[in-house]
């Protein structure tokens, strides 16, 4: 798990992220989006990740907590160069944490766009709907968790709490990957057009 103070990078070297000499975590910006219902059981697992995240302050990291993805959100996105989108997966019977990069479309827009007053949209919606008020939007990605069950009031289940673990290695290693520049000099990062 990620320590506040250190982060380290598959064991092979500890980079501390507040004092270190080693450069700076890269002009990048990184935007977790946990989404479900915290009352509904394992269907709380993704504002679970993203309050976790919160709590480690890493630098160039913001990390929200909400019960369904709204337009609103854009705003925010349109700030990061990379999203992940963090819920629960109950369609598959996987047993692991997927991540899948999030490809948009005009039907994509269309759901979150119509009609005006839809009260949720999908996470490629939020992608195309960045893009059209913005005219760029950042490299975005879900991040699933596997589940049990989603009923009133119960909590997480031990599918949800070792699923909601792996998506933390998840992210640090993705916080190790693309938001730390390798060496002075090099290309901050890539954002999508």
């Amino acid at each position: 798990m990620l320590n506040l103070k250190t982060l380290y990078t598959s064991g092979v070297e500890a980079v501390n992220l507040k004092t270190s000499s080693t450069p700076a975590a890269s002009s990048c910006s990184l935007l977790i989006v946990g989404y479900g219902n915290e009352l509904r059981g394992d269907d709380g697992v993704g504002p679970q990740v993203a309050m976790t995240v919160a709590d480690w302050h890493l630098p160039s990291v913001k990390s929200l907590h909400v019960q369904q993805l709204l337009p609103e959100l854009v705003a925010d996105m349109a700030e990061a160069d990379y999203v992940i989108f963090v819920d629960a997966c109950g369609k598959s019977r996987t047993h692991n944490v997927q991540l899948d990069p999030i490809v948009t479309n005009k039907d994509a827009l269309a759901h979150c766009t119509v009609p005006l007053m839809n009260h949720a949209c999908e996470p490629s919606g939020l992608v195309a709907l960045t893009q059209v008020l913005y005219g760029d939007h950042p490299q975005a990605w879900l991040l699933q968790v596997p589940i049990e069950h989603c009923g009133l009031g119960q909590a997480l289940s031990k599918t949800a709490r070792r699923g909601a673990d792996s998506a933390l290695r998840t992210i640090e290693q993705f916080f190790t990957t693309y938001l730390r520049q390798p060496f002075a000099g090099a290309e901050p990062c890539m954002k999508s057009a």
